[in-house]
């Protein structure tokens, strides 16, 4: 597995931080500013506005005003502490009904002839108000008030400016300030997180979060890949990990705990070893109970399942015994009643028919004994044999070597314990298959033959074939017609095949019969 690059937790903490802190404090700042600068300009039209007014209502400004004289010095003076006592104004002026001049903070304007817009106080209502426009200090923004005399006739006007080039400085100003707290945010929000990196990867025990990701990645893979099933709880029974194997032997329960009965491992803090428990019908599962401590406490509970189901199932197929103590039980069971027919013959007073019977018994059981015997040079097949042909006997059915068949353990290796197992399987499906049917007559002939290093067994029976539909699936695993827990003697037979570069193969004809072929080489 190739490991992805590990990113380091202070670079994705710091960048993650700083991109966030960023556009947030950018957003923040620019609605700051914009909110300022509106604020800003509202309350400078509204200063212009009231200086404008405050100078206009003055009865000193409208006697100036309302005469053509020279402007007077009282007027001037009280201009000049007008214009000092007030701050963010650049001009004050003063300009009578025919545009003249009277004051002007750029003394070298007054007395002169204004040029400028004339103020439309009539669309105003009749009252001041601020505009944007160009006078002789360049671009402005300039707020106008209408002067009354005393009899309340218009008599002039009074302008109040602030200069742009000024409104920019103040825009300015505020945009620095902004600024300046923008890089304190950031500044602040880079120290934090490198102290918040700092003290995760401190509990991260230096590791990077990817390492742990990896980690667990792994350790699931592995988990998941044993054959053995993992539970773990924890200290109120509750389910923590189950790998796959564990939950196909609980049939994928999502609450076993309880059944496992973990509780009294965490209760007493010792290991349970090799307990036998049933979890699903027919399996034979061991566990092994593990509480898990943590600083002298009890947290929780492992639990190791092993499934022997399966392998006690293979065992016995494998070696064969499953068929040598068929064929035990079937000469055992064959001689039983064998002997109540003599037993009869006896009580009946029939000792000459009783002699006659033992004699042809013994006579055809012998023939088919020795027959078997003598083509067969394998103790343990031979044994096989001579078993299934008494089971055969049994059950009516007609059990024949070919007399050509030839069994030498020079010409091949292969372990007897497989041999058992292809040539057992392929009888037994037989004999179930002509023991259920109708058709007789009930027939059933086994071929095995050797040459170096090759091997040919073939069985044919008068059972009536094998269904259209299922050719198909007779060497899947777990199928079978027979009912559940069957289907694994033809996979069987099919594996081994495989497993010695050999091959399976079958004729069926419905109504008839079914003749296997398997070839073997070592």
């Amino acid at each position: 597995m190739n490991p992805r690059p590990v990113k380091k937790i202070q670079r994705e903490i710091f960048s993650i931080l700083m991109i966030l802190v960023t556009f947030m404090t950018v957003i923040v700042a620019a609605f700051s500013i914009l909110v300022n600068l509106r604020s800003e300009k509202r309350s400078l039209d509204e200063n212009l506005l009231n200086i404008a007014g405050a100078v206009a209502q003055s009865s000193i400004v409208s006697d100036e005003l309302s005469t053509d004289a020279p402007m007077k010095e009282i007027t001037s003076a009280y201009m000049d502490a007008m214009k000092h006592s007030v701050s963010n104004i650049d001009v004050i002026s003063l300009v009578d009904k025919n545009n003249l001049r009277h004051y002007h903070t750029n003394e070298s304007l007054a007395g002169t002839v204004y040029d400028g817009t004339v103020p439309d106080f009539a669309s105003h209502g009749g009252s001041g108000y601020v505009e944007s426009s160009i006078g002789p200090s360049g671009s402005q923004r300039r707020a106008y008030a209408p002067v009354y005399d005393a009899n309340t006739q218009y008599c002039g006007f009074v302008i109040a400016v602030v200069l742009n080039r000024n409104i920019n400085r103040i825009v300015l100003s505020t945009i620095f300030v902004h600024l300046f707290c923008m890089a304190g945010v950031i500044a602040l929000a880079v120290i934090l997180s490198s102290v918040l990196s700092k003290r995760i990867k401190d509990r991260l025990l230096g590791y990077e979060p990817d390492t742990f990701s990896e980690m667990f990645s792994v350790r699931n893979d592995i988990l998941d890949s044993l054959e053995e099933g993992i539970v773990a709880v924890g200290r109120d029974n509750s389910l923590i990990y189950m790998n796959k194997s564990a939950s196909s032997m609980t049939d994928g329960e999502d609450a076993p705990a309880d059944r496992l009965d973990l509780g009294s491992v965490m209760a007493t803090g010792n290991k349970d070893l090799h307990i036998p428990i049933r979890l699903k019908k027919d399996a034979d599962i061991i566990a092994d109970k593990i509480p898990v401590s943590k600083n002298g406490r009890v947290t929780g509970a492992v639990c190791i399942l092993r499934d022997r189901t399966e392998l006690t199932k293979l065992a016995d197929d494998l070696s064969g015994v499953h068929f040598l103590v068929e064929s035990m039980r079937a000469n055992n069971h064959d001689f039983t009643n064998k002997l109540h027919v003599i037993l009869g013959l006896i009580q009946m007073g029939e000792t000459k028919e009783a002699a006659e019977y033992i004699t042809n018994l013994t006579s055809i059981k012998q023939s088919g004994i020795h027959r078997i015997m003598k083509v067969i040079g394998d103790p343990t097949v031979c044994a096989l044999l001579i078993g299934k042909y008494s089971r055969a006997a049994e059950l009516n059915i007609d059990f024949t070597v070919e007399s050509d068949s030839r069994l030498c353990r020079d010409d091949i290796s292969l372990p007897s314990g497989d041999i058992v197992t292809i040539v057992g399987n392929l009888i037994e499906n037989a004999m179930d298959a002509l023991n259920s049917g109708s058709i007789t007559p009930k027939q059933l002939s086994v071929g095995i033959f050797t040459q170096p290093h090759a091997m040919i067994i073939n069985v044919d029976d008068t059972a009536g074939g094998i269904p259209e539909g299922i050719k198909d699936k007779i060497f899947d695993r777990g199928f079978s017609t027979k009912g559940e827990n069957r289907g694994t003697g033809l996979y069987l037979v099919n594996e081994l095949a495989k497993k010695y570069n050999g091959s399976v193969s079958f004729e069926s004809e419905d109504g008839v019969g079914t003749s296997f072929t398997v070839t073997l080489t070592d």
